[in-house]
């Protein structure tokens, strides 16, 4: 049975903390820069599995996640969802819960010093992450995952999305731009120059959906 598309539960954190660390280096794996892969999991997939999320769709074959698109439509809950969790992060950290958080300290420190360039919030509530496994690139799946959220953003009336990327994905930024998204911001920014050796140029990339 081929590849299917369903709704991303809250159940599937782990699952989906497994891809999104397995490819959040360029494609590569995520413990070069971030060694805390459950913190990892739950920064950049937790936020889209509760009240913020909405629309997320998984790949699925034979019970394992291949790739997913995950989103948030309500910056205000995305924003609760760190504000609500910093306590009890900041608790297991002292509790030593964290394996790698010293090292992962850096790039989180970095992010705050070199911060992206969002679009406004009034025009483009929603914002997404598109990822897949290496074993299923260039088959269309990110085309089909990414052409059913779009859909859901639409029909649940949202006037607009973003995303941030970097002139590294270039094969994404082909699909993005097949499907209309046009750039809002461009700055080369060092943020990740402690481990690829160099800067690296980021994109704010932004698509009207004709919401209210």
């Amino acid at each position: 049975m081929p590849p299917q598309l369903r709704p991303a539960l809250p159940t599937d954190l782990a699952a989906l903390t497994e891809v999104a660390y397995a490819t959040g280096f360029f494609g590569r794996s995520a413990e070069v820069y971030f060694p805390a892969k459950r913190l990892f999991g739950e920064l950049w997939v937790g936020p889209y599995l509760g009240p913020a999320g909405g629309c997320g769709l998984v790949l699925e074959e034979g019970g394992q996640i291949l790739g997913y698109v995950l989103g948030a439509q309500d910056p205000l809950a995305y924003r609760r969802y760190f504000l609500q969790g910093l306590p009890r992060w900041l608790l297991q950290a002292a509790q030593g819960r964290f394996s790698g958080l010293e090292a992962s300290l850096r790039f989180l420190l970095r992010a705050l010093r070199y911060p992206s360039k969002a679009a406004p919030n009034r025009l483009f509530p929603a914002h997404l992450h598109l990822n897949l496994l290496s074993g299923v690139r260039g088959q269309g799946w990110g085309e089909r995952l990414l052409r059913a959220h779009l859909a859901c953003l639409q029909q649940k009336g949202l006037p607009g999305v973003q995303l941030s990327t970097t002139e590294e994905n270039r094969a994404a930024l082909g699909l993005y731009q097949k499907l209309g998204f046009r750039e809002y911001a461009r700055w080369t920014s060092p943020l990740w120059a402690p481990w690829l050796g160099r800067p690296v140029v980021h994109l704010t990339l932004v698509l009207p959906l004709g919401g209210d």
